[in-house]
């Protein structure tokens, strides 16, 4: 519906026409726009568009950077972008340029969405990548430096102004960013022919001239007849145990393998060297657990050796089946590559492939030597090797063997670790052998067991015997008194000291005093003995009130309180 359609005088007709037309067509903000060029000057083009009041201006700069002023002229359509209907100075901002970029970016979009290939050149080097613009559209692209090629490369310098087809990969919509990938293209292109090449192979197919073409730690990669590529899984490569395959295999060396699987999605063949030798586990049956052989020293190890017992047929012989006496040799230091050795099998597992042997099963054990020439009980002397926090390495005489002094083996009382202290290396001392076991390759030495045991003197004694002490120290708390005949400290608390608790001071004694005191606590096994001076005095009340039952007695005896409790006994007789 026209407005103001009734108005019948010329300029109010013109009016109207002019607000019909605005009526009619609204201009928006962000849209492409075709429009005409009314002049061109050295600065600017006008262009004039039906729906717009003024003829808007174009920087020529604007129109140059695009590549259009040599094809524009007046009356020549120009494609633009309504930046702003009114801008600050109340003029219409519109933009060539990105009237260009948009329909650019939505025709890219398009060939993104349906997969198609792009010719691009490639403008500069950024960080991580390159810019590229689209040959048709002049529409600037991302391409990570990852998607240049196939291969890394690191003429990356070489490839600036240079024109390459290209596939979009990613499309990000709303900052209208592009990135492409020639690497994606030569995949595809790849794929087609590595599927042809993948299917001339069967599994159980051999390769006689397979070449190592890279060598990793968990197996080789071969180039297969110069078309494909095949990966030997390190378990496939030998029969051996193979601790390190650059030591076995090369780059470039020439081996026969065989086919043993391929993956249809990945494209990807494995193949085998051991599919094509003789299993040389096939003669274990000529060897038997227990037995001794002589063996070749292939490959030494720290952790030990990989010896052979025939061609192929290795086995393992673990840095602790070395030496009887060494706890952790170093092969090295025993053993060389090519040498021959005696060893004795000690297991066989047939279903991991796997023999394990000992050297020093093959030499008489020394340990059965010490035992049969010492045996436990016997002392000797002995040089301190080695100290650690729990006791002594000492070295035993004549056998050239170690034992271990534990720090309470040192003496029978005392702080152990204080006592542990005053010991270095060199130091001689006299020790007795308390264990020897065979078995573990373990001797157990004592410097204590040379001593009388300090508890043996309670050996017998029971609660309440009553025990001669003398008093070594004293303080508030209590005393420390030291049986006569025995050289166990033992402490007194202070209400142990006395009945009457004004007695019951530390004070009352000095050092050297001596004092009889009862047992009220013993435990040979926990090693633990309690005594009290306290209890002495209950004891000797128990007995005189058994002794003397009559008042007048009981009130002429030395003893605290007993005056009361006789008098108690005498009320409860009447």
């Amino acid at each position: 519906m026209e407005i103001y359609k009734e108005i019948t005088s010329a300029k109010e007709k013109e009016f109207a026409n002019l607000l019909n037309n605005q009526s009619k067509t609204k201009i928006e903000e962000g849209k492409i726009y075709e429009a005409t060029v009314t002049k061109i000057s050295q600065k600017y083009c006008w262009v004039h568009l039906d729906q717009l009041k003024s003829e808007p201006a174009i920087d020529i700069n604007e129109i140059k950077e695009i590549n259009l002023l040599d094809k524009i002229k007046e009356g020549s359509k120009l494609k633009i972008v309504v930046e702003n209907l009114e801008s600050r100075n109340g003029e219409i901002v519109v933009s060539a340029s990105k009237a260009k970029k948009i329909e650019g970016w939505e025709t890219l979009l398009k060939k993104y969405e349906n997969n198609e290939i792009i010719k691009v050149k490639i403008k500069n080097k950024i960080k991580g990548g390159f810019v590229c613009e689209e040959i048709e559209t002049k529409h600037l692209l991302f391409m990570p430096a990852s998607q240049l090629s196939s291969r890394p490369t690191k003429e990356n310098a070489n490839v600036i102004n240079s024109e390459m087809e290209v596939k979009i990969i990613q499309a990000d919509r709303k900052r209208a960013n592009l990135c492409c990938s020639r690497r994606e293209l030569i995949s595809e292109n790849k794929k087609g022919d590595q599927k042809q090449k993948f299917d001339k192979y069967n599994v159980g197919d051999r390769v006689d001239d397979a070449i190592v073409k890279s060598i990793t730690d968990w197996g080789l990669f071969f180039e297969i007849n110069g078309e494909l590529d095949a990966l030997c899984h390190s378990s496939c490569c030998s029969y051996q145990r193979i601790e390190n395959l650059n030591d076995m295999f090369e780059v470039g060396q020439k081996i026969p393998v065989e086919v043993i699987s391929k993956d249809e999605k990945k494209l990807q063949i494995g193949v085998s060297i051991k599919a094509l030798l003789k299993n040389p586990f096939d003669n274990i049956g000529n060897y038997k657990v227990g037995e001794n052989y002589n063996v070749i020293v292939k490959k030494v190890l720290a952790y030990g050796l990989f010896c052979e017992l025939e061609d192929s047929l290795v086995a393992l012989l673990h840095q602790s089946q070395i030496s009887w006496t060494e706890k952790n040799p170093f092969p090295k230091n025993y053993f060389k590559v090519g040498q021959k050795i005696k060893a004795q099998i000690i297991s066989i597992d047939k279903d991991n492939q796997r023999i394990s042997i000992s050297h020093k099963l093959t030499q008489e054990n020394p340990y059965e030597l010490i035992k049969s020439k010492f045996g436990t009980d016997s002392s000797l002397e002995v040089k301190v090797v080695d100290k650690n926090e729990s006791g002594l390495l000492v070295r035993l005489p004549e056998v050239n063997i170690d034992a271990f002094l534990h720090q309470n083996q040192l003496s029978w009382t005392g702080n152990f670790k204080e006592q542990l202290q005053n010991y270095k290396k060199g130091d001689n001392l006299k020790v007795k052998i308390v264990d020897i076991s065979v078995e573990n390759s373990k001797i157990l030495v004592s410097k204590k067991a040379l001593e009388q045991d300090p508890m043996s003197f309670w050996d017998g004694k029971k609660i309440d015997d009553i025990v001669t002490t003398r008093v070594i120290s004293v303080d508030k708390k209590g005393l420390i008194v030291k049986p006569e005949g025995s050289e166990l400290e033992i402490f007194i608390k202070k209400n142990q000291i006395a009945i009457e608790n004004a007695d019951a001071r530390a004070e009352r004694f000095t050092v050297s005093d001596v004092i009889d005191c009862a047992i009220t606590e013993i435990s040979l096994e926990k090693r633990k003995v309690s005594l009290s001076i306290k209890r002495v005095e209950e004891i000797n009340n128990e007995i005189a009130i058994k002794n003397y039952g009559d008042l007048s007695s009981g009130k002429s005896l030395p003893f605290a309180n007993l005056s009361d409790k006789l008098s108690k006994k005498d009320k409860n007789k009447k």
